[in-house]
């Protein structure tokens, strides 16, 4: 099964109402309300940057015309469950993960159809953030950013085994680097629990993300496999049948986590690189020709 690795920068994509527009209207209008509900206009670029993957990835390996892809929201009815395309017409239904952040969309797949019961875990899931950039409502200073990442304990997100790695940092280190850290474990995890599927369901606190010497060599350029332990204190097991990894993408600008089930994954399909689209020539010219 391969492992497709889409993403998409709109920053430099439409930029006037014409261009935002133009490409709006590609898209099935049952989608037009979702994006236009964002406030920030950089917001609803994403969010048609992500529309836009997600049929195309739909029409490229489904055989459905982009005008005719309807994507399912909440899938087997879970809150926060992913989008998945369901198949029409006896057609195969898709399963993928898509995030985006800043100015980057990321999409992955494995092209596998969707579960068909909520009991059944997903295949794949990815998460995208600015790698060091701290959230406006937070201090910077390193006391204050202490604070912000003792609050993923306290709101049940972080295991107290991660937050020990993330005041490591912070005795080493300058602010920024804890920003980096905390980034780099909240991507890893919630891509896992994107793939799982659960959505808001899913106890963040038995997921524990271990990250020792993975921050400097992401920040070397490389894709680095990630450990990731499961279950309570004193019933932690590897999630061996999964494969983790964590990377810069943008020029360093943003980390990207990836998990997905080992089996059938191929060596080689972990070291394959993204793929960066191009608007025009990737996305817009196989829209018109769909």
């Amino acid at each position: 099964m391969p492992l497709i690795r889409w993403l998409l920068n709109v920053q430099p994509l439409w930029n006037n109402p014409a261009d935002y527009n133009a490409a709006l209207q590609y898209l099935p209008a049952s989608t037009h309300a979702r994006i236009q509900s964002y406030h920030r206009q950089s917001d609803r670029k994403l969010a048609l940057g992500s529309q836009l993957l997600q049929h195309l990835l739909v029409t490229r390996h489904r055989n459905t015309p982009f005008a005719d892809v309807s994507i399912t929201r909440h899938h087997c009815g879970l809150s926060g469950a992913r989008p998945v395309f369901d198949g029409i017409d006896g057609s195969d239904g898709l399963e993928y993960s898509v995030s985006h952040h800043g100015t980057v969309v990321a999409l992955v797949s494995r092209l596998q159809p969707p579960r068909q019961t909520a009991k059944e875990e997903g295949s794949v899931g990815v998460d995208v953030l600015e790698y060091a950039e701290l959230p406006s409502y937070v201090c910077p200073t390193l006391p204050g950013v202490v604070e912000w990442a003792e609050g993923f304990v306290d709101s049940g997100v972080f295991t107290h085994a991660e937050m020990m790695g993330v005041r490591d940092v912070a005795r080493r280190d300058a602010w920024r680097e804890v920003v980096k850290e905390v980034h780099l474990r909240w991507t890893v995890k919630e891509a896992f629990v994107k793939a799982l599927g659960t959505g808001l369901a899913t106890d963040l606190q038995a997921i524990e993300v271990r990250l020792e010497g993975v921050r400097e060599q992401v920040e070397e350029g490389r894709r680095v496999p990630v450990e990731v332990w499961l279950g309570k204190e004193g019933e932690k097991r590897r999630a061996d049948e999964w494969y983790f990894e964590i990377g810069l993408v943008a020029e360093g600008s943003n980390c990207v986590g990836v998990a997905t089930r080992v089996e059938g994954l191929l060596e080689e399909e972990k070291s394959a690189e993204w793929q960066w689209l191009d608007y025009n020539a990737d996305v817009l010219a196989y829209i018109m020709t769909a």
